[in-house]
């Protein structure tokens, strides 16, 4: 009988944990997808990885009695049977030295406690995929090794039998001997041609060639190409050398030195078709459309005659890929390649130039109608469904066009002009033909005219600056500001540096533009110090380019003398790609800048690949916080975990620290709270024109500050959906001496958290937007000694599991709760959270 169980054919993966929860969690996870088997100890997992069948993977705890999982791992790398098995540690250890001994035992990948659904699935998920292809290359490779051996044994027989062929004949041209070699080449036996002639054998009565020349001592000792028959009936096409075979003055006969030149004709030919033809659809390759393209081009040109230029793009053509793999995906560009052919004019030539790019060369196109009725069919040849095993498809193109000449009068820019048509018929949904218009050339001379117009705005003074006000976090006052380009272009009118300054940089505008902000912003500020406004420094953006294209100490030193500021007032900002372009060429700039006394910042810091082995060599002052993280630092853990990150590295190599973008007061908050240095953002001020900063300036404004943070462990923060809920908690606990916080949502109780240090934390499970137990897990990630609370009217089995794991919780309590319960676990908590606080102190 067939086996009918629907898991025989899944893999096979062993969990090994010794604690029952872990192994019931793991396996409700897996089932639905793997066959699993189970092991609660290190003997019981060796044991069942050498039966059968085998796992392809196993989950390994470390932490065991008796046989912890580096012992077990150990063991598993000792055996032949075991040694190729995966092994994912999953573990709630998370030194790095604990990550290295594994990886150094051999385990694959790390998995750490709690349990993210997500993240094992798609490990186990890749590690398999991984395991396969290792075990098919492993296949492929096996039989490569023996098809070599195989064709090693044979090209040695075919040398040992063959080599090159020779035979001799006397004066007359009858054959006087013949070699092994010739006869396995010619497949005549040496008793049946011997005493033959040579030419009448090899080329059956031909009467001319370069054989019977030099049979006729017509030649010399030359090398001929020629062709020889077998004694089947085929030829084989040989180059040979021809010696003739003298004594005294009387010449006794020839030697011919032969040897077979098919193969290395077929080697060339296959070269030749290599390098012209796709190898995955057989269509011509770029190579070859290149040249095609010039021949069509000049004729074209020869006969007055329009040609036209189709690139044609599949629209998501990734997604199949991703979905499905490398291998359907190239079956699909088979099989497309195959349509495009059948609907592709006479005449014309179809190539494949690169993934799923397809380009059409059309001779004698007189206009764009006729063009548009020729792509008609090429986008209805997706019309009909691909299939691949099982599954079925609709695709969708995008096709660019281009016209010989007005488009363009080589082959570069009618592909390039192709390509550009074809982008925009992305840009507008895809499924459609576009031509390379007018209104293209349109906006490449808008960008032209912009660019000049830039280049008249630095000479007709149409540039002005803003200045952002930069804060201390410690004292309020203002201590510094940013300068900020702005352009009041006459007709656009004021423009922020988004549009202006990307193609400044690519023109090369962004030296002369970033001179003039520096030489302004350092004669407005010290015009301001001679009208008696406080002595504040001003901070200048840098652009790499500014760096390779002038001496940076040399302008500095310049355009300070001429404007007479004291250099401890100017502040260079610098970004990390303009550090790393050069690490060591900057190195020497910085240190000759703070030798002018110059005050230097990494600008943007975070978004680059910074080399800390490099930032410590750096003479900078301070590094600012990029935006990016300071706009989620209150609700996502990734981007608080980097800004702290950033502060900490920062005052550990004695720098300041500087956030942008502060808006809101819990921003602010947490800031203040992480011991940030400075700030600059909307919640203070926006950049201002000059006027309106030396007026801030007078005024003695200062940022209020968050008030000193009350006690943590007194402080409780309820969140809950349920107002009536809330306020009886709060009946509740305000007698028991606690300071209450209160919040309607996780937004708003994160919000809570980076504005005040808080203790302990009571969230509901089931909240709009938020739930509880992914708040609670942003509440581990973020402000990991808070202790956590779940308080819930569902008690299911999967709620549970899920806060358990998102959040780790102190405890889990059940609505309506008992209120003595309630006391005293939150007396728990608060102790715990004094323990947790203790211990790091310590």
């Amino acid at each position: 009988m067939a086996n009918t169980d629907k898991t025989a054919d899944r893999p096979t993966i062993l969990i090994v944990d010794d604690t029952p929860e872990n192994l019931g969690v793991l396996s409700e996870l897996l089932q639905p997808h793997y066959a699993v088997r189970a092991a609660n100890n290190g003997a019981r997992a060796l044991a069942i990885a050498t039966s059968t069948p085998r796992p392809e993977l196993i989950l390994l705890d470390i932490m065991m009695p008796d046989l912890d999982g580096y012992a077990v791992l150990e063991r598993l790398q000792a055996d032949p049977a075991t040694r190729e098995i995966p092994v994912i540690f999953v573990t709630a250890l998370t030194a790095t030295e604990d990550e290295r001994r594994g990886f150094e035992l051999g385990a694959v990948d790390y998995i750490t406690k709690p349990i993210r659904p997500a993240v094992v699935l798609a490990r186990v998920r890749t590690h398999l995929e991984l395991k396969r292809a290792r075990d098919r290359l492993q296949d492929e490779n096996a039989w490569l090794e023996a098809e070599l051996k195989r064709r090693n044994r044979q090209r040695e027989l075919i040398l040992a039998s063959a080599g090159e062929g020779i035979f001799g004949t006397d004066a007359d041209g009858r054959l006087s001997f013949i070699n092994p070699a010739a006869v396995a080449l010619l497949g005549y036996p040496a008793t049946e041609v011997l005493g033959r002639p040579a030419h009448e054998t090899f080329h059956r009565g031909d009467a001319d060639g370069p054989l019977r020349a030099c049979l006729n001592g017509e030649l010399g000792i030359q090398d001929c190409a020629d062709r020889f028959l077998r004694r089947d009936g085929t030829w084989i096409d040989v180059e040979y050398t021809c010696e003739p075979i003298v004594e005294g003055n009387e010449r006794l006969g020839i030697v011919v030195t032969f040897r077979d030149v098919g193969e290395r004709q077929r080697y060339l030919a296959e070269i030749e078709r290599k390098s012209n033809f796709d190898e995955l659809t057989g269509l011509p390759n770029r190579n070859l459309l290149r040249d095609r393209l010039n021949q069509a081009i000049e004729l074209a040109a020869r006969d007055d005659e329009k040609l036209a230029v189709l690139l044609f793009n599949l629209d998501r053509f990734k997604n199949i890929n991703d979905s499905l793999g490398h291998p359907a995906g190239d079956a699909v560009l088979r099989e497309l390649a195959g349509r495009l052919l059948d609907s592709v004019p006479a005449g014309a030539t179809l190539a494949r130039i690169d993934g799923d790019q397809f380009v059409l060369v059309v001779p004698r196109q007189a206009d764009s109608a006729s063009l548009a009725r020729l792509a008609q069919p090429l986008l209805q040849t997706l019309g009909t469904p691909f299939r691949i095993g099982e599954r079925e498809f609709q695709l969708s193109a995008s096709l660019g066009a281009a016209l010989y000449p007005i488009d363009g009068q080589d082959s570069e820019s009618l592909l390039r002009n192709a390509a550009a048509a074809m982008y925009e018929a992305k840009a507008a949904g895809g499924k459609r033909l576009s031509f390379y218009t007018a209104a293209m050339n349109e906006r490449a001379i808008e960008r032209l005219e912009t660019e000049n117009d830039l280049r008249l705005a630095i000479e007709r003074g149409e540039l002005v600056l803003h200045y952002q006000p930069q804060v201390s976090l410690r004292s309020g006052r203002i201590i510094g500001a940013e300068a900020l380009v702005r352009w009041q272009h006459p007709v656009r009118g004021l423009l922020g540096p988004g549009s202006f300054i990307p193609l400044a940089e690519e023109s090369g505008l962004i030296v002369p533009l970033g001179e003039w902000v520096l030489r302004t912003a350092c004669a407005e500020n010290r015009a301001w110090q001679a009208a008696g406004l406080p002595a504040l420094p001003v901070a200048v953006n840098l652009s790499a380019r500014q760096i390779l294209a002038q001496d940076l100490v040399e302008l500095a030193t310049s355009v300070l003398n001429d404007t007479g500021l004291d250099p401890n007032f100017l502040e260079l900002e610098l970004t990390e790609s303009m550090v790393m372009a050069d690490a060591e060429a900057f190195i020497e700039s910085t240190r000759r800048l703070k030798r002018l006394s110059i005050s230097l910042s990494i600008d943007d810091f975070g978004t680059g690949f910074s080399s800390l082995s490099y930032l410590k060599r750096f003479a900078i002052d301070r590094l600012k916080i990029d935006q990016s993280f300071v706009r989620d630092l209150t609700q996502d853990p990734n981007s608080a975990a980097i800004a702290q990150t950033i502060i900490s590295l920062a005052h550990s190599l004695g720098l300041s620290v500087i956030a942008e973008g502060v808006e809101t007061e819990a921003q602010l908050g947490f800031l203040c709270t992480r011991h940030c240095d400075e700030m600059q953002g909307y919640l203070f001020s926006r950049p201002l024109p000059a006027a309106d900063y030396a007026a801030l300036l007078r005024s003695g404004r200062r940022l209020a500050l968050p008030e000193p943070a009350r006690m943590a462990n007194r402080t409780l923060l309820l969140v809950d959906d349920e107002a009536p809920v809330l306020a009886a908690l709060k009946r509740l606990l305000r007698r028991e001496g606690y300071t209450l916080l209160a919040a309607r949502s996780g937004t708003e109780g994160l919000d809570l958290l980076a504005r005040h240090e808080v203790g302990v934390v009571i969230s509901d499970a089931r909240m709009p937007e938020m739930s509880g137990a992914e708040f609670l897990g942003r509440v581990r990630e973020m402000y990991p000694d808070t202790v956590r609370i779940m308080l819930s009217g569902y008690t299911d089995l999967d709620a549970v599991t899920t806060a358990v794991n998102r959040g780790e919780l102190f405890r889990f309590l059940a609505k309506p709760w008992d209120d003595d319960e309630l006391l005293l676990t939150l007396r728990d908590a608060f102790r715990h959270y004094e323990i947790r606080r203790g211990h790091r102190a310590g």
